[in-house]
């Protein structure tokens, strides 16, 4: 476990400046939620519909709490939650998950934390293909493996093709041709489309950011910074 007395006070970027900036740069055109197919069969997610305006929302509503959610780690009633926004091909989010997720997963271990993922695809259709992947590798309980196995070292992966992803469930000892299936389903890409929406109601337009029992932390910050949150949030 990290030493907690030691843990310095968490630092706490308001997402309130950065709704109010992408309010003002971004236009998100509505062209129907949901998901549809490319070429190659592999299910596409859809735009998010539109964009939250400049009042503050409420942080906490990015928790869910379901058992049995493959993108979740550690107990559900736990007194903590942290979610966090996330892209496969965000060079700060593999530094996150090599420098300071194990360090989250001492509290998981300890029952003080649970840790939910969401997938915000910033960067476009590789980014997307990863997501669908991992939701799909989650339907066989391998989401936490797979998602490793995209940020190995602390890098993010330079083919995220579906061969390629493809390989890596294969690799991972999971059913390729369920996987497969599930990469192309409608429920899959409609799984992913939520996720991004809920990103962008809750002003996130870059990964990562993390919710503390709702409190905001953005970008990959150092290590004490998330030790000293947790244990701010266990303090009260």
């Amino acid at each position: 476990m990290p030493n907690r007395t030691a843990a310095r006070p968490a630092v706490l970027v308001p997402l309130a400046i950065l709704i109010i900036a992408a309010a003002l740069i971004v236009a998100v055109l509505a062209r129907g939620g949901g998901e549809e197919s490319d070429a190659s069969g592999v299910a596409r997610v859809s735009a998010p519909t539109q964009v939250q305006g400049p009042s503050t929302p409420d942080y906490s509503t990015a928790e869910r709490r379901q058992e049995g959610d493959p993108l979740a780690i550690g107990p559900v009633d736990a007194p903590v939650v942290m979610v966090a926004f996330s892209d496969y091909q965000c060079p700060f989010c593999a530094r996150w998950t090599e420098q300071t997720l194990p360090s989250m997963l001492d509290y998981v271990d300890a029952g003080e934390l649970r840790i939910e993922w969401r997938d915000l695809t910033v960067f476009g259709e590789d980014s997307e293909r990863a997501a669908l992947a991992a939701h799909a590798a989650g339907q066989q309980g391998a989401f936490w493996e797979f998602h490793d196995a995209l940020f190995v070292d602390g890098q993010v992966s330079s083919d995220l093709t579906e061969a390629a992803l493809t390989g890596v469930a294969g690799e991972l000892g999971l059913d390729v041709a369920q996987f497969t299936e599930d990469l192309s389903s409608p429920e899959t890409a409609r799984a992913v489309a939520e996720n991004q929406q809920l990103g962008i109601d809750l002003g996130v337009y870059s990964t990562p950011v993390f919710f503390i029992n709702g409190q905001p932390v953005v970008g990959a910050q150092p290590t004490e910074v998330f030790t000293g949150a947790v244990d701010t949030a266990l303090a009260e």
